[in-house]
């Protein structure tokens, strides 16, 4: 037996030594420790359970779009999106932006302009109304002639492609829509992702 087991059982046993001499010494620093770990725990296990996407979507209407009905959308883009961030899964963020005459639509306008300030959102779903002010030649938002990058421009917009007439968004609850692309130039992957999904949208009709 060793000295301090020895100890120990002289002085009461181990609950004895636990109770009188550990925890009265050494309670606050260990309630410290479990916090501390608990914290950690919650942090790591919230992390993991968090989707993580490869790309962005913006998808900015002046109506109401529901992402449960989107499964045609993720149906046709998912196959032309690579494993971004290599986990192992793909997995598409739609931004779902109501931009109507509310004040609802009013705080998701300065959504809408915080996305397009960032480098990894690239390819807009935009309804008509919404598509005519932002694609506006005179506002410089989106510049570049969507034939850049092979796809067919709507006649009377070049730096859009007019979807009006697709099934794959009339299946998600979407109608007079436009697609735009908005180039960074720091933008890599994202960019590449973003003109494959345009482009299998445009095809799927």
């Amino acid at each position: 037996m060793s000295k301090a087991s020895a100890s120990i059982r002289e002085n009461g046993g181990f609950k004895h030594w636990f109770v009188n001499v550990f925890w009265y010494h050494y309670k606050w620093p260990v309630l410290a420790a479990v916090v501390v770990l608990g914290i950690i725990a919650f942090i790591t296990w919230d992390s993991l359970r968090q989707v993580r996407y490869d790309v962005t979507v913006v998808i900015a209407t002046d109506y109401s779009v529901q992402e449960e009905d989107l499964e045609a959308l993720d149906a046709v883009l998912k196959p032309v999106v690579p494993d971004l961030d290599g986990n192992g899964k793909v997995n598409i963020c739609y931004a779902l932006l109501y931009l109507g005459n509310t004040e609802l639509g009013r705080q998701n306008e300065e959504r809408m302009y915080l996305y397009m300030s960032q480098e990894d959102v690239a390819l807009y779903l935009m309804s008509e109304n919404v598509s005519d002010a932002f694609t506006n030649p005179m506002l410089e938002y989106f510049t570049d002639p969507v034939s850049e990058y092979g796809l067919e421009p709507d006649p009377l917009n070049a730096v859009r492609v007019d979807l009006t007439d697709s099934r794959t968004l009339a299946a998600c609850g979407m109608e007079n829509i436009y697609l735009s692309l908005m180039y960074h130039t720091d933008a890599g992957y994202a960019w590449d992702a973003a003109v494959d999904m345009a482009k299998a949208l445009a095809e799927a009709g």
